[in-house]
């Protein structure tokens, strides 16, 4: 039996999702920058699997078996870890990795309660660390946007707790289909949401979409204020500029090695 460390390659045609994976929801345009990734690179992060009678059963890794099978590889890399060990597993990992959905996220907690693999929700929140109001905040969340949402559980639990009616907050949730925003990003919105309620929620997300940095292409990011803003990556330094129209204003080249140093002086004012 190979230790839980140990990566080893699996053919693919023996590999299928899990029953334990909890997602529902599916990303094409993820699924499409994963693709391209592994037609580049490989499989760069093991699939976590165990073993069943007549294969295995990806318990963390789905999308990425789904991008190899589509690119064409044979074997991809796994971890085996022990199957009665699989549920527990699977809810930290997506918890951890904040990828579902709150309709997914609670789903899943009932779930395993039902199954028994936990006595009660109130044992499955002392396993992740987390309040049972965490957890009835998350259930009210659920109403808030459909299953197809493409904010994930914090984020919907975020906007439940702004102080607003209901029926901006799923304007809220609409509207961060078109404008999503980092969690950072997110929780100033929403304190400026309800600091002025005559604005409209769409507004605010909007401005803050733009103010936002946004990949535009494999080595630079923009963002949009006053002037826009470009970070790009030019050999061994990174390039930043500010621009207003197409004239540029400002211009500054940081060796890639001073990066953490640009970034702690950042960090200080």
């Amino acid at each position: 039996m190979k230790t839980m460390s140990e990566v080893v390659y699996i053919e693919t045609t023996r590999l299928r999702k899990s029953r334990y994976n909890p997602r529902m929801v599916h990303d094409p345009e993820r699924h499409k920058i994963l693709l391209e990734s592994i037609r580049r690179n490989g499989v760069m992060e093991p699939l976590l699997v165990y073993q069943v009678d007549d294969g295995y059963e990806v318990l963390d890794g789905s999308r990425r078996l789904e991008a190899a099978v589509e690119a064409g590889l044979d074997t991809v890399p796994c971890i085996i870890v022990r199957r009665e060990e699989a549920p527990r597993i699977s809810l930290a990992i997506h918890f951890s990795q904040d990828d579902l959905t709150e309709s997914e996220l609670v789903l899943y907690v009932e779930r395993l309660v039902a199954e028994e693999v936990f006595k009660s929700v109130e044992e499955v929140c002392r396993f992740l660390g987390v309040s049972k109001s965490w957890f009835y905040t998350l259930r009210r969340a659920a109403r808030l946007g459909p299953l197809d949402s493409g904010a994930s559980a914090t984020t919907l639990a975020m906007v439940e707790k702004t102080r607003v009616e209901p029926e901006k907050k799923k304007r809220i949730v609409e509207a961060l289909d078109n404008y999503p925003l980092p969690r950072p990003m997110l929780r100033e919105a929403l304190r400026e949401i309800e600091e002025k309620p005559m604005e409209e929620p769409e507004r605010v997300l909007e401005r803050f979409y733009w103010a936002s940095p946004r990949r535009s292409g494999e080595d630079a990011f923009t963002a949009s204020g006053v002037y826009e803003y470009v970070l790009r990556r030019l050999g061994g330094v990174v390039e930043f500029l500010a621009r207003k129209g197409v004239e540029t204003v400002w211009r500054v080249e940081v060796p890639a090695q001073d990066l953490m140093v640009v970034k702690l002086m950042w960090q200080r004012l």
